[in-house]
């Protein structure tokens, strides 16, 4: 029987699992995204759920033969304000892009060091266009998603600061002579990915060019599959405009 202990993790999801239990999705830092049983969880006299609770950092312990292991044991590391408002649903939004993106089993230290930086910087309500960005870009490094920023892929040479490129899925960018970053949302400047190249968004319209390329790169990976949290987000901003009437 294989046993781990004190391992540090961040619950991304929880469901009921049989008729007393939990199935509980964690993101690991040496075991990657695991999914564990935690055994009559739903019992009154079972202290291990009031444990599990989103974006706090954890320590846990599981055991078992099987694929599917048991949890044993959880431990606050420290308590972390609760998230509120659009910093909540950000963080259901990053929660599901590791539960779909990250592959299971997997160590991806980088990852999991980019998601503890983000909720530090969730907590403090920084700004969110930034932060999430920031944290996409270190996601989708990681899983090799990124072609590069600096040479066409279609010709080999340098990126050229005043043309204009296409981004192809499995290729790279490639220059084209259309014009129109704004209408397209697949073109982007040279200037602006070389800004991009150094995760610098403080230079006007990167931050935006930012958000159409994470974009179109996750949208490709999650091969047509929704993200249930942004739809969770558009409803949460229409009942805004609605209560703001």
């Amino acid at each position: 029987m294989s046993t781990v202990t004190r391992e540090p993790v961040y619950l991304l999801h929880s469901r009921h699992y049989r008729e007393t239990s939990l199935l509980i999705d964690v993101f690991s830092l040496n075991y990657g995204v695991l999914r564990l049983v935690v055994k009559g969880a739903l019992r009154p006299s079972n202290p291990l759920k009031g444990l599990l609770q989103l974006f706090q950092p954890l320590l846990i312990s599981w055991q078992g033969r099987s694929e599917l292991k048991n949890l044993t044991d959880v431990e606050f590391v420290h308590s972390m304000p609760a998230l509120k408002g659009d910093y909540l649903y950000s963080g259901l939004y990053l929660n599901e892009l590791i539960v779909r993106l990250v592959h299971p089993n997997d160590p991806s230290p980088e990852v999991f060091s980019a998601y503890v930086d983000v909720m530090g910087s969730l907590v403090e309500g920084r700004p969110l266009e930034t932060i999430l960005r920031i944290f996409e870009f270190r996601m989708l490094a990681d899983l090799g998603a990124f072609p590069s920023f600096t040479e066409d892929a279609g010709s080999g040479q340098s990126i050229n600061s005043r043309a204009y490129y296409y981004w192809e899925p499995e290729q790279g960018f490639i220059e084209t002579y259309k014009q129109s970053p704004y209408t397209q949302k697949n073109i982007y400047s040279g200037a602006e990915l070389a800004a991009l190249s150094e995760i610098d968004f403080s230079r006007k319209g990167t931050l935006f060019a930012a958000k159409r390329l994470c974009r179109l790169m996750i949208e490709y990976l999650l091969d047509g599959r929704s993200l249930k949290s942004r739809e969770l987000i558009a409803k949460s901003r229409e009942l805004k405009k609605l209560c703001l009437k």
